[in-house]
């Protein structure tokens, strides 16, 4: 699945960078206000985000600091491993959950630039990431358990 999300968000960094040319060509070159195109590129920064985010989620690859929890034994830092993914769930379960509700809520509603993008797709793609990254935790919170490799 990660391979997938890296694609994807390859895919809209591509679509992003090309957007943001249009921005420039339409503003400097064709002297023509292209508001819809700063929007675009707006939102697929937007999602580059948090499906950057779902796809590091596997390997757990997030900066971190780990100075001190180098510093103490392996069952200590199993422990603090879990106990940090617990808590990461109790952000993301509400997140992700408010997410769907608003996909629900704004499938219909228009961007005022973009009469075709959706506000409820930006939802969406919050939503899945939510659940992508849960789905992550969960997994290696009970790979952790189990003593098998993260």
């Amino acid at each position: 699945m990660k391979r997938v999300l890296e694609g994807i968000n390859g895919f809209v960094l591509l679509a992003m960078y090309g957007i943001t040319i249009l921005t420039v060509v339409f503003r400097v070159i064709l002297r023509i206000p292209a508001s819809w195109s700063e929007e675009l590129a707006q939102y697929s920064f937007i999602f580059l985000g948090f499906i950057g985010a779902a796809a590091v989620m596997e390997d757990e690859g997030h900066i971190r600091i780990t100075v001190l929890v180098d510093r103490l034994s392996g069952k200590v830092q199993k422990a603090l491993r879990v106990l940090g993914r617990i808590l990461m769930l109790l952000f993301l379960v509400p997140f992700t959950i408010g997410a769907w509700g608003n996909v629900k809520l704004n499938w219909t509603v228009e961007i005022p630039t973009v009469a075709w993008m959706k506000i409820g797709y930006m939802y969406l793609v919050l939503f899945l990431s939510g659940l992508a990254m849960i789905f992550y935790l969960l997994r290696n919170s009970f790979r952790d358990l189990r003593g098998g490799k993260v």
